[in-house]
């Protein structure tokens, strides 16, 4: 369960760990007043679930309540990788003499969490991992072990700080340990760990995944019902009854496939090559050709997908119905990522002429993991050619 920004940094603050002086606003007089009580210039940040905001003019400084007032009017509506804004969160701005990152997610291959840190925080953290990846200093969390001090402060040493500030970002990181061990959680994430000009270490951002199976044990750190803050996609997928899962920010890769568990299958398989699904579609019993064209639409709208695999097995489906639906989809679509299709079960061989004949790579007789290679192999292409 993703946690909107607020909701991460409500619970770090219960931990101690620091943040920016800021309060919520749902509409743009909450805003002002917000302001107000700030006294000086803010960031309104609108808060979504998706990455990106800064980039895509989602977080705006205002020096005023009047201009407050009208960024908010400005970013109420908005929609940000299928979701629209509803809240925002104003918070005081702060002089950032550098940006830190430090985060801690489960390595699904390593069986066990891993902490990472650098000295080069931000936007293009991303980048900075694979470009420079000697700058994204790692090591795994055993939980049957204790973890030291000396030990947290020789990654920040590392990283490349030193002194006084090694000892605040070592406390800083044992709090967000515990954040991640007492909430169940799969990433915690502080990006940027901003450090003021007056030497303040502060969680400029936060982010915050708490394992599904889990959340009844955390229903207190949910601010938003989940109910409402479903996004857009999700509720064109319940409109044709199908399910659209949003998996990662930055992810790239998409998943259609026939029922939840090869839904999942397919998913781990994507992990294990390296890359990053962005959402998966669960297309459920019984899909019919114009349900199919419309789940595809839906995942293709999924920001930032490079590559889409359809994963599916005509038993509770028709293959020749859900190839209908396909070649109905690309006809009106004509998407610019690649796409591979994996389809057995009745009426097989009718489906995959219709594939073949828009010229679909399929994998017939293979395995998940061969069209993923296939997919992932493409998809890489695609990107050297861009950088090149």
């Amino acid at each position: 369960m993703y946690l909107y920004e607020f909701e991460a940094k409500k619970v770090f603050k219960n931990f101690g760990i620091p943040l920016v002086e800021g309060d919520i606003a749902t509409s743009p007089e909450e805003a002002a007043k917000v302001f107000e009580t700030i006294g000086k210039p803010v960031m309104v940040k609108a808060q979504v679930m998706a990455g990106g905001r800064g980039k895509a003019g989602l977080i705006l400084p205002a020096d005023d309540a009047l201009s407050v007032q009208k960024t908010a009017d400005s970013l109420f509506g908005r929609v940000h990788s299928g979701e629209r804004v509803n809240r925002l969160l104003i918070e005081k701005q702060i002089q950032i003499q550098q940006e830190a990152y430090v985060s801690i997610a489960m390595d699904y291959a390593a069986g066990m969490p891993v902490i990472m840190v650098s000295a080069q925080g931000g936007m293009d953290i991303e980048n900075v991992a694979k470009i420079h990846p000697e700058l994204l200093i790692k090591r795994y969390l055993d939980p049957f072990q204790p973890i030291f001090s000396h030990t947290l402060r020789e990654l920040w040493r590392q990283a490349g700080f030193q002194g006084k500030q090694v000892v605040a970002l070592e406390g800083i990181l044992r709090k967000l340990i515990k954040v991640f061990y007492q909430t169940d959680a799969i990433t915690a994430e502080i990006n940027p760990l901003a450090i003021t000009a007056e030497g303040d270490i502060l969680a400029a951002d936060a982010k915050l995944i708490v394992d599904d199976e889990a959340l009844f044990r955390h229903q207190d750190i949910l601010v938003v019902p989940r109910e409402t803050a479903a996004n857009v996609f999700e509720q064109r997928a319940k409109e044709i009854n199908v399910t659209y899962v949003s998996l990662e920010a930055g992810g790239s890769i998409g998943i259609v496939a026939g029922g939840a568990g090869l839904s999942m299958a397919t998913m781990d398989a994507i992990y294990a090559f390296g890359s990053k699904p962005a959402a998966f579609i669960d297309l459920g019993g019984g899909i019919s050709r114009e349900r199919m064209k419309e789940a595809l639409s839906i995942m293709a709208d999924t920001k930032g997908l490079q590559g889409l695999i359809i994963n599916v097995f005509g038993g509770i489906n028709n293959c020749l119905t859900m190839a209908q639906g396909i070649s109905d989809f690309l006809e009106q679509k004509n998407p610019q990522f690649k796409i591979v299709v994996k389809m057995r079960g009745f009426e097989q061989e009718e489906g995959w002429e219709i594939l073949e004949n828009q010229n679909i790579p399929i994998i017939k007789y293979g395995t998940t993991d061969m069209a993923i290679r296939e997919l992932i192999e493409h998809v890489r292409e695609v990107k050297n050619a861009c950088v090149s």
